[in-house]
């Protein structure tokens, strides 16, 4: 996927749980357990702290930092930034994902191609070189990340 696709992927991605949490309200957000013992709350807050990581690590990677999972697991990482959002409301939180989301869009537009595709000599553990356009290409569940998440989300409300 080249960086302008990149950048219509992570779009479609996010218009796609807006879509999915439009139709809850704030009760359901913050009450429901639809994931684990996690609520859309706390999935949405889980998504704002990744997407300000994908920032973070996408300029670490154009100064030639080492990638997070060299210092931190991804269930860590997760329980840290549930804990640091614990107190917030929904309100809060939708508004941290949207301001998430914005800071990701604007750091993806912000890069040149050769810094897209700058690699620094580390290897993800499933393979392969880590490199700014890496970064952006997690999957969940075969989707986006916020796009994996909708599905589960709606397919918890559906059942």
């Amino acid at each position: 996927m080249d960086h302008e696709e990149t950048i219509q992927f992570f779009m479609d991605d996010h218009q796609k749980l807006q879509e999915v949490i439009s139709k809850l309200t704030e009760f359901q957000m913050d009450t429901e357990e639809v994931q684990g013992n996690w609520t859309v709350r706390d999935i949405l807050a889980h998504i704002s702290a990744w997407n300000w990581e994908l920032v973070t690590q996408a300029e670490g990677v154009l100064s030639g930092a080492k990638p997070w999972y060299t210092y931190k697991t991804e269930a860590d990482f997760n329980k840290e930034a549930l804990k640091a959002r614990g107190s917030w409301s929904v309100e809060k939180i939708i508004a941290e994902w949207y301001e998430s989301f914005d800071a990701l869009i604007s750091k993806l537009e912000s890069f040149s191609e050769e810094e897209w595709n700058f690699e620094i000599d580390e290897e993800w553990p499933e393979g392969g070189k880590v490199s700014v356009f890496s970064i952006f290409g997690y999957r969940y569940h075969g989707e986006g990340h916020e796009g994996g998440h909708a599905t589960i989300i709606q397919n918890y409300f559906e059942s």
